[in-house]
C-alpha cells in the first residue's frame, strides 16, 4: 500500500489541527491546500471514490458524512497518526466531531477537517476527457477566471509575442481578444474561446510566422 498526494495532506491537515498552540473553534488553523489541475482530464468517479462522500461539508468546514477506512487504509493511517491524541485536537472541533476524534487518528474513519483545501483548475474549452456530473460539480464553489492578458511588467523575461505576416507583425492579444468575440457570438458560449496561446513564438524572435500559425 502506497499513500499518494491525498492522503499525504489528509494526515497533514489533521496533525496541524492537533499541534495548533491556540486552541478554541475561532482560531486560526494552520493550512494545507491540495492543488488538482485540470480535474476534467480523468474520470472523476473513479479517481475520487469513496471520497466523493467527504466533499459535503458543514458550516465549520468539517465533512457532513465520515467513510469507513479499508484495511490497508487504516494501518496506514493509524501509523501516520501515531502518537497524536484525540484530546489534542479536541478544543478545536465541534462536540459531534470531537466523539468522532479517536477513531479518526486509529484510522478507522476518515473524515475532512476544515484546514484541508482541495482547489482544482479546469479549461473549459478543452474537450473533458470524462463527463463530470451534477452530483460531483455542485459540492465545489465554482469561480469563472477570463481569458486576459497576463501583467507581466515585472518580469524581465517577458516578451510581447507577435504574428508576423510578410512585412507586417500583428499583436497575439489583439488577435486574441478580436477572434473571441466572434466565437463567443458565434456559438454563444464563452467555451469555445481560444485560449492563452496555442503556438509559441521563438525565444530569439519573438514573433510567430504565417506559416506556423496557419499550420496550427
Amino acid at each position: 500500500f502506497v499513500a499518494r498526494v491525498f492522503l499525504k495532506a489528509y494526515v497533514a491537515a489533521w496533525k496541524k489541527m492537533a499541534d495548533a498552540a491556540d486552541g478554541g473553534q475561532g482560531a486560526a488553523r494552520p493550512t494545507v491546500c491540495l492543488v488538482i489541475e485540470e480535474i476534467n482530464r480523468g474520470n472523476c468517479a473513479q479517481i475520487f471514490g469513496d471520497l466523493f462522500q467527504l466533499l459535503d461539508r458543514d458550516d465549520y468546514g468539517f465533512s457532513d458524512y465520515e467513510i469507513a477506512a479499508d484495511e490497508d487504509l487504516r494501518r496506514y493511517l493509524a501509523e501516520a497518526f501515531k502518537g497524536v491524541r484525540g484530546a489534542d485536537a479536541q478544543e478545536r472541533v465541534p462536540p459531534e466531531v470531537a466523539e468522532k476524534l479517536e477513531r479518526i487518528f486509529k484510522g478507522e474513519i476518515l473524515l475532512l477537517p476544515p484546514n484541508l483545501y482541495i482547489w482544482a483548475t479546469m479549461n473549459t474549452s478543452d474537450q473533458s476527457l470524462f463527463p463530470i456530473d451534477s452530483a460531483f460539480k455542485r459540492r465545489w464553489v465554482w469561480n469563472y477566471v477570463p481569458i486576459a492578458k497576463p501583467d507581466k511588467s515585472d518580469d524581465s523575461n517577458w516578451k510581447e509575442r507577435k504574428i508576423k505576416v510578410g512585412s507586417s507583425l500583428y499583436d497575439w492579444w489583439d488577435f486574441l481578444t478580436i477572434i473571441n468575440k466572434h466565437i463567443a457570438k458565434a456559438t454563444e458560449s464563452e467555451d469555445k474561446q481560444l485560449g492563452y496561446f496555442f503556438v509559441k513564438a521563438p525565444d530569439d524572435t519573438g514573433y510567430i510566422t504565417a506559416d506556423q500559425f496557419a499550420n496550427k
